[in-house]
C-alpha cells in the first residue's frame, strides 16, 4: 500500500512538473475580466493560465481538448475562443469547460480577433481566407480571399476595418475594409514571415516577425518603416497588450520555448528611434486653430494630425520653423500632430488638445 501511494504521489508530482513547463507557446491572451495572462501550447494541445510574477503556470484547458491547436486566441465577453485546425472552439473563463464549437470547414485557422460584440474574425493561413464567425447563433462566413497567407489579425473599429499580417517574403501589413470586405495593403515590410499583432493605446500598432525575430513598432498611420523595439526574440507569433497598455506579451514558439514581454517605455507616442525636433504647439488646448514652432527649420515636411485611435483627421504641407494648423473648430478631445519629413522620417510629436 505504500508503494501504491508512493507511485500515486510520484506520477502526480510530475504531471503537475510537467504541466507548468512551455510547450511551443503559439499565442497569449490578456484576461482583463480576470486580469490574468493566457497562454495558448500548441506543442501539447493545451491553455495555461500565465503567472509571469512567480514564473508558473497553470492547465486551465487540459490536453485532448485542442488536437489541432491551439493557435489564435481571443477573450470576448466571458468565453476564451480558440483556433482549432478548422474549428473555433470557446472555453469559460470561469471553469475552462467547452461551451462553443464551430466547424469552418477550413484548411488551418490562425489569428483571431472580434469587435467586442459578438463577431469573431478568423485567418485561414493555409485557405488564404479571412471569415466572421457569429458567436451568438454559430454561424459563419467567408469575408474575403487573400492573396498571402494570413496571420495574425487585429479589429479596428474606428476605421471599420481588421488590420491583419501575412507570411512569407517581403511581408505585408493589410488591412479588410468591414463594410464591402476589400483588402489594401498598408505597408510592405523589408522582412519576412509577420505572425502576431497589436495596438497601445497611443495607436502605434506592433508585429511580431521570425525574419528577423523582432517586435517591430509602426507609427499610427504606417507611414514610416517600423522600428524594432525588441530583438533576439525565437520564432515569435501571436501577441497581445494588456488592459493598462503597459505591457506587450511574446509567445516565443522557437528554441528559447517561453513568453516574454515588451514594457512599452512612455505612453507620450513618441518614437525613441531617432532624435526628435522640439515642437511646441500653442495654445495647448486650442480651439480649430494653433501655432507650432520648431527648434529648426524644416523644408518640404507634412504635418499630420490623428486621433488616439490613429485615425487621420488632417494632412498639410508646411515648411519654416513656425507654422499655423488650421482645423475643424468641432474637433473635441486628445490628438496628435505628427511632423514627417519628406521621406517619411518622423521629425518631431506632440499631443495636443483641441475643444470646441
Amino acid at each position: 500500500m505504500k508503494k501504491l501511494i508512493f507511485h500515486l504521489l510520484f506520477n502526480s508530482l510530475v504531471f503537475s512538473l510537467s504541466a507548468q513547463t512551455f510547450s511551443s507557446p503559439e499565442s497569449v491572451e490578456y484576461d482583463t475580466l480576470n486580469k490574468r495572462w493566457i497562454v495558448g501550447q500548441n506543442g501539447s494541445g493545451e491553455i495555461h493560465i500565465y503567472k509571469p510574477a512567480s514564473g508558473t503556470l497553470a492547465q486551465f484547458v487540459p490536453s485532448g481538448s485542442l488536437p489541432s491547436g491551439p493557435h489564435g486566441l481571443e477573450v470576448l465577453g466571458n468565453t476564451l475562443y480558440a483556433c482549432d485546425g478548422g474549428y473555433i472552439k470557446g472555453f469559460s473563463l470561469a471553469t475552462g469547460a467547452q461551451v462553443f464549437s464551430v466547424n469552418l470547414n477550413a484548411q488551418f485557422l490562425n489569428g483571431l480577433t472580434s469587435d467586442g460584440g459578438h463577431f469573431l474574425f478568423t485567418t485561414d493561413f493555409n485557405g488564404k481566407k479571412i471569415y466572421r464567425v457569429n458567436t451568438l447563433t454559430s454561424t459563419f462566413n467567408l469575408m474575403t480571399a487573400t492573396t498571402y497567407s494570413p496571420n495574425g489579425i487585429l479589429y479596428d473599429g474606428v476605421n471599420n476595418r481588421c488590420v491583419f499580417v501575412n507570411w512569407g517574403s517581403t511581408a505585408r501589413v493589410q488591412a479588410m475594409s468591414l463594410s464591402d470586405s476589400t483588402v489594401t495593403t498598408l505597408y510592405t515590410t523589408s522582412t519576412s514571415n509577420i505572425d502576431g499583432i497589436t495596438r497601445d493605446k497611443q495607436g502605434n500598432w506592433y508585429i511580431t516577425a521570425w525574419g528577423n525575430n523582432s517586435l517591430l513598432r509602426f507609427d499610427p498611420m504606417f507611414s514610416v518603416a517600423p522600428i524594432s523595439v525588441k530583438s533576439g526574440l525565437s520564432s515569435p507569433a501571436d501577441v497581445d497588450i494588456n488592459a493598462a497598455g503597459d505591457s506587450i506579451g511574446i509567445p516565443n514558439s522557437g528554441t528559447a520555448n517561453n513568453v516574454v514581454f515588451y514594457v512599452i517605455p512612455n505612453t507620450t507616442g513618441v518614437h525613441e528611434a531617432s532624435p526628435l525636433l522640439s515642437m511646441e504647439c500653442f495654445p495647448n488646448p486650442s480651439i480649430g486653430e494653433f501655432k507650432v514652432t520648431l527648434t529648426q527649420t524644416v523644408e518640404n515636411a507634412t504635418l499630420v494630425l490623428f486621433d488616439e485611435t490613429g485615425k487621420e483627421i488632417l494632412k498639410q504641407d508646411v515648411s519654416g520653423a513656425m507654422f499655423t494648423v488650421s482645423c475643424d473648430k468641432q474637433l473635441n478631445g486628445f490628438y496628435y500632430a505628427g511632423l514627417y519629413s519628406k521621406g517619411g522620417q518622423v521629425l518631431a510629436m506632440q499631443k495636443v488638445a483641441l475643444m470646441r
